[in-house]
This record gives C-alpha cells, structure tokens and sequence, in this order.
C-alpha cells in the first residue's frame, strides 16, 4: 500500500470519526454568546468548553507550560476538523458513505444502551426476574424436539417465505402435525423421544439445541436459517435438572436481566423517534 493510499485511508477515518462525533452532539448556534465559543464556521460553534478540554489534554501531555503558539495550533486544528466535517457533510458522505453511516448507527446505538443501564438493578428486581424467568436459568436434562424443514432445493427464492407462512400458522393455531405437512421431506426425522443434549445437538445442531433449551413444551421457534434453508423447531417435552439457587448464578441473572433491559431500552428509543420525525413509507412492490 503506497502513501498515497494509506493517507486517504487515514483521512477517511478521521472524517467519519468527526462526523460521528457532529451528529452525537447538539450544536447551539444562536444562544452562543461570545464568551462561550472559541471559534465559529458559518453557521458551526467550537464551544470554548470543548476548546479548553483539548488545550487541558496537550497541557497534560507536555513537560512545559503551553505557549500562546500552541493554543493557537490547537485552534486551527480544530477549526480544519471542523471544515472537514462541514466539507464531508456537504458533500453527501452521511447519505452516500456506508461506512460513516454505519459507524454512526452503532455509535447512536451504543449511546442509547449505556444511557438506559447507568442505573444499577435493585435486588428484588432481580430476584423477581430470576422467579419470572425460572424455565430460563433451569437447565434441561434431556429434550423431545421435532423440527421443519424448508429446502432451498424444494422452495428455491420463496423458503423464507413458505417458512414464515408456517410459522404464522403456528401461531395461529395450527397443529404442529398440520403445518409439518407444508415442509420439505428430506428433513432428517428425530427420534420421538426424550435425548440427552448431546444427542439432540447431534440431529439439529449446536445453535438450534441452545434455542431448544429457551423453549417450554409446546412453544416453537421462528424459522432459523440453516444450512441449504430454513428451520422450525418445537419442543413436545423437556426434563430438567433441579432448580438452581439465586445466589449461586447471581451475575447470569444480572447479564440477562441486563440484556433484555437494553433492548427494550432501544426498541422504545427507536418508537420514540418514529413519532418525532414525520415517516413516509412508500414500498415499492
């Protein structure tokens, strides 16, 4: 790789980084009094605060006081950050760049998470997740799984599609007898019978049998994409081993309890921003 390349490379990062941090902050533009910005771009704000926090950073990083010649660079290196930001925008590199606007999607994401769990969980609150989640943090034994089976070689572009049609159906209310008739019949057939996890894993996998595991008697997944398709698996029965002690998995409960609190978090930030915004859908058929 030649320097040319590595520094356009290098130049491209540092704009999608700035761009990231532009679109995680609120830029005041007309309450800004001059005593509270250090620089102004057309219509761009260097907050002061922001200006003094770099000059704090380089000051803890030399041995010397700072000179007047070094704010001055910092300002300027500010100030061209901020140009190629605005540069950057106008250009269209947020509507165009797949890759700024995916850095920003996981940066807004990442936000939204941490902001949602700066809170810590009261006990009880765990405590009475851990008692509505019991079937969760108990491990089965052994499991009595039947699956369906969607091949791409018998349903081709429309296996995803027959497989939700199943699920749906499923879901409706259909027997698992009725809708297993809709799939494909090369599907390996599972002994009727309660296996060990080793056993079950060996027949549907090692990801599938995990989702198994989540699964109380007559619930079924959604269609899990597999090799060659698409897989629905339904629990008939499960044997579980003894219920496990709070205390004893205590910091699994707490990542659970975690997990699920940060996706609710995000899911309700996300319906939040569907009602700020006006949303149009116009999907093409």
């Amino acid at each position: 790789m030649n320097d040319l390349v590595k520094h356009q490379l290098i130049l491209g990062l540092g704009l999608i980084i700035g761009i990231v941090l532009a679109a995680m902050t609120i830029v005041k533009k007309n309450n800004i009094d001059d005593q509270n910005y250090a620089a102004k771009i057309e219509d761009r704000f260097i907050p002061y605060e922001r200006y003094q926090m770099q000059l704090e950073g380089l000051a803890n990083d030399k041995r010397s006081p700072l000179t007047l010649e070094d704010k001055a660079y910092v300002l300027e290196r500010m100030i061209e950050e901020e140009l190629l930001i605005k540069r950057a925008i106008d250009l269209g590199m947020l509507e165009n760049n797949p890759m700024a606007r995916g850095t920003i999607v996981q940066q807004m994401i990442k936000n939204i998470v941490i902001e949602g769990s700066r809170k810590e969980p009261e006990e009880d609150e765990l405590t009475k997740f851990f008692e509505e989640n019991i079937g969760f943090f108990t491990k089965a034994n052994r499991l009595r799984v039947r699956q369906i089976y969607f091949s791409q070689d018998d349903f081709g572009d429309v296996v995803l599609e027959e497989a939700n049609v199943a699920f749906s159906r499923l879901m409706e209310g259909d027997t698992f007898e009725e809708v297993a008739l809709s799939g494909s019949k090369s599907a390996l057939r599972i002994p009727d019978t309660l296996m060990n996890l080793s056993k079950v894993r060996e027949y549907i996998g090692p990801s599938l049998m995990r989702e198994a595991q989540l699964l109380m008697p007559g619930q079924f997944s959604i269609p899990k994409e597999v090799s060659g398709g698409y897989k629905i698996i339904y629990l008939v029965d499960r044997e579980d081993a003894s219920r496990p002690e709070y205390s004893a998995i205590r910091n699994a409960v707490l990542s659970e309890f975690s997990k699920r609190r940060d996706d609710q978090s995000l899911r309700k930030y996300l319906d939040n921003l569907k009602k700020w915004y006006d949303v149009t859908r116009n999907p093409k058929e």
